[in-house]
């Protein structure tokens, strides 16, 4: 995972690379070594570093010399819609302008001030951020091969030795169990097993019919009869949280 932090101020700017470094040590301890947080001084250096996908949350400063807080978030969803950003300000003069660039929230300064809605702001954004990043690793002739679960649409079994794992660009067929890929896509609220030996990504749902589940590349997905209450109350749960 990738954090940019951007402040013009150098305490304020290392104050919150504190607050962070801390919350994930004390919350997720065991993701630590995959989250990576830079730090910068102004929009001008982080337009000029960003490409889209670069960071999973941008934390910038309202006011800064030269480009703003609230320039920078508009040029940055010119050409990236996914990225997460919270803007930190002294102020909420400009609070009801950021949600309109898709703000996830708000940090107030001083945060020795407000920990609690810091600590709560990072309660609700970072499960979301590590759910993006989540994956899994399988064997595909005999090497290793890690697939995001986002690029996931849905797994069947091929045989009784293979799985195939249908992605957004193409198929894998891996020759790991059933049992064991199901173990680990079902610890993630994405996957539903709508059939016998069958889980899709509800993402991709493209529509929810009485019997099966269109997928959006085409894939038609058979409901279980035996599951199929359980099934649709969980899709129905997955549209509402999101």
């Amino acid at each position: 995972m990738d954090i940019a932090i951007i402040d013009d101020d150098d305490l304020d700017r290392e104050i919150v690379l504190n607050y962070c470094q801390n919350f994930i040590h004390q919350h997720y301890p065991q993701e630590e070594p995959h989250i990576n947080i830079v730090t910068l001084s102004s929009g001008e250096e982080l337009l000029e570093k960003y490409d889209k996908g670069a960071f999973d949350l941008v934390i910038l400063d309202i006011y800064m010399t030269g480009i703003t807080g609230l320039e920078t978030a508009k040029r940055i969803r010119e050409y990236d819609s996914e990225v997460s950003i919270i803007f930190l300000t002294s102020s909420d003069e400009y609070i009801l302008e950021g949600y309109r660039v898709f703000a996830v929230g708000y940090f107030i300064k001083p945060l020795a001030e407000h920990e609690e809605e810091f600590a709560n702001t990072f309660d609700f954004i970072f499960p979301k951020l590590l759910q993006k990043q989540g994956g899994i690793s399988l064997k595909v002739n005999g090497a290793p091969v890690d697939i995001s679960y986002s690029d996931i649409i849905y797994i069947d079994v091929f045989d009784s030795h293979n799985i195939n794992f249908h992605l957004v660009n193409g198929v894998l067929v891996s020759s790991m169990s059933y049992g064991e890929i199901c173990d680990i896509l079902m610890k993630d609220e994405r996957f539903l097993e709508c059939h016998h030996r069958m889980i899709l990504n509800m993402d991709y749902v493209e529509d929810m019919e009485s019997e099966a589940f269109r997928m959006t590349d085409g894939s038609q997905l058979p409901i279980s009869r035996r599951k199929r209450q359980d099934v649709k109350v969980a899709y129905m749960n997955h549209i509402i949280s999101k």
